[in-house]
């Protein structure tokens, strides 16, 4: 994190405008910088109220620095700064995320970089941007659904990637009333290139010998017709979720 505490001077050298007027009603105490995220940002009195207010620029494509994020009436400088400091913060984090998105192992498996947390900001990435998850690589997108699951309330067990098909995922949940568990198969296909019979097929062969509570199969793709009718043979055991159901999941962060 490159955020950081910059003088007045430092602070004019970024390419920025500000309001004429600002000066008017408030005078500029404390500045602020983040260079990675190319964030500035200033701490204001108010010079009628007397209290204190924040204003964050972003850098844009033509390099200059426009207001992003501003916040006013904080009772002293010292929350002020702090709230100011949060933000900052916070879109840093984001924009590394997205970038780190763009250059990682979840969309270029060979990448050195490698993300291996799928916090609450890259499903939110996901939520804004759906149409990525099929840039993942298939067990970043198993890891993406293992990490849903968790949120949901399941344990989740990751199998190995040389496993049988059928179980990319061992979800289970206990209480006080039963035990539940679930194998989710995960397939991560292009929109065009629709779930088969044949894997349903495989899916149901893996339930029948495992004899799990349910079976879930989760794609970024589709059913077919013939593969909708094949599940609904066995619909007290396999679950079917495609596109539009993790588009629905994602709607929750």
């Amino acid at each position: 994190m490159a955020f950081k505490e910059i003088s007045l001077n430092k602070f004019e050298e970024y390419n920025h405008k500000t309001d004429p007027f600002a000066s008017v009603i408030g005078e500029q105490k404390f500045w602020y910088a983040d260079d990675d995220a190319n964030l500035i940002g200033t701490i204001i009195l108010d010079k009628i109220d007397n209290d204190w207010s924040h204003v964050i620029m972003a850098q844009e494509e033509d390099g200059e620095y426009r207001f992003t994020d501003g916040g006013v009436s904080e009772e002293s400088s010292s929350k002020a700064i702090e709230k100011l400091t949060q933000i900052m913060k916070n879109y840093a984090t984001k924009g590394k995320i997205e970038s780190d998105l763009y250059n990682s192992t979840l969309f270029d498996p060979k990448s050195s970089i490698v993300i291996t947390d799928m916090n609450d900001e890259i499903k939110k990435y996901f939520k804004k941007h759906p149409e990525k998850l099929y840039q993942l690589t298939p067990r970043k997108f198993e890891e993406l659904i293992a990490s849903m699951l968790k949120d949901f309330g399941f344990t989740v067990e990751l199998t190995k990637a040389s496993r049988d098909g059928g179980r990319d995922i061992i979800a289970s949940m206990k209480n006080a009333v039963t035990n539940f568990l679930a194998f989710v198969e995960c397939k991560r296909y292009a929109p065009d290139n629709k779930i088969g019979v044949g894997i349903i097929r495989q899916v149901s062969g893996v339930h029948h010998l495992r004899k799990p509570s349910k079976s879930i199969i989760v794609t970024t793709s589709f059913f077919t017709k013939n593969a909708k009718e094949e599940a609904k043979l066995i619909e007290n055991a396999l679950d079917l979720k495609d596109y539009n159901n993790i588009k629905s999941w994602l709607d929750k962060y």
